[in-house]
């Protein structure tokens, strides 16, 4: 169970509204609220929650690694959400993207969730293929925030996405 979770059944208990069906006594509403939470560690941006993992892997286990925190490969669909992911790796650091064309050369297959993105941030040279370079990365490097193609035996770091949770709230 989740720290918010947790916290939210306390809160629940301690409520005069707990198990009130119906009473003279303090009125209760129950209402899911508009801001989405994200689980300790994870960052919110729009109705997502992101995170990079702490662990480097290679390409073909990065989507298994955000599934082990119920989370799937991002695959950012805006410049505003590539941003968000790059300002959340460390400075010269870069981390895998659910991006890559490994089953038909030039043919990039960027996707989340299984849905396909067609935003695309490569680079002024890339995708190049140099030395069979079929997945992609995001780069932090000094004055670049776009993207790579590398060979997918390569271990980095992972960019995970979960959709945001509504926040239960009980108030009187």
């Amino acid at each position: 169970m989740s720290s918010l979770m947790l916290f939210t059944l306390i809160a629940l208990l301690h409520s005069p509204c707990f198990g009130v069906v119906s009473s003279g006594g303090p009125q209760c509403f129950t209402f899911m609220s508009h801001h989405s939470s994200c689980p300790e560690s994870w960052h919110h941006w729009g109705d997502s929650c992101y995170r990079i993992t702490d662990s480097n892997v290679l390409w073909s286990n990065a989507r298994d690694e955000c599934g082990k925190l119920d989370g799937v490969l991002a695959a950012p669909s805006s410049s505003q959400e590539n941003e968000f992911i790059v300002s959340l790796i460390p400075a010269g650091g870069y981390v895998w993207i659910d991006c890559n064309d490994i089953e038909e050369e030039g043919r990039w297959e960027c996707r989340e969730g299984g849905i396909q993105v067609s935003y695309r941030n490569w680079y002024s040279t890339e995708p190049n293929n140099v030395g069979e370079e079929d997945c992609a990365i995001i780069s932090r490097a000094v004055g670049i925030a776009e993207w790579h193609d590398v060979g997918c035996n390569w271990v980095c770091r992972v960019a995970c996405k979960l959709v945001g949770r509504p926040v239960l709230r009980i108030e009187q």
